[in-house]
């Protein structure tokens, strides 16, 4: 089996306010977008992986079987990256409402923890 890519895609309650998140909050590269009868999609790099962002078409609202989920939802994008503090001190200054604080996990490692307008969990580990 040869994977190409890792895709998480999330199936946001609010569209714009998701991929404002990703794009503009964490300032991930925007690759790809559609926008169809069947729905719109944003696709963002992060690092190796994709972030696919799907939401119902512009003009019809919000997807009726999209619930919101709280910041302990199951899902979680883990991103590991040179300097947590770095990340947090950046998404501050991009939005001062951005959950979550610096910690040290069990390991010792300085994380950041906060989570996207769909109440998915994104975690910055230091490597």
């Amino acid at each position: 089996m040869e994977i190409r890519e890792f895709r998480s895609t999330i199936r946001a309650k609010d569209f714009d306010e998701t991929c404002r998140f990703y794009g503009q909050v964490l300032a991930l590269p925007r690759l790809a977008s559609r926008d169809a009868h069947d729905g719109r999609s944003a696709i963002y790099q992060a690092g190796p992986a994709q972030i696919e962002v799907t939401g119902t078409p512009l003009g019809q609202g919000t997807d009726p079987r999209v619930r919101y989920h709280s910041p302990e939802a199951p899902m979680v994008l883990t991103l590991v990256v040179a300097s947590a503090d770095a990340i947090y001190q950046e998404l501050i200054l991009r939005d001062r409402n951005i959950p979550g604080g610096l910690r040290k996990d069990a390991a010792g490692k300085t994380i950041f923890g906060t989570h996207d307008p769909d109440g998915v969990k994104i975690l910055f580990v230091e490597e």
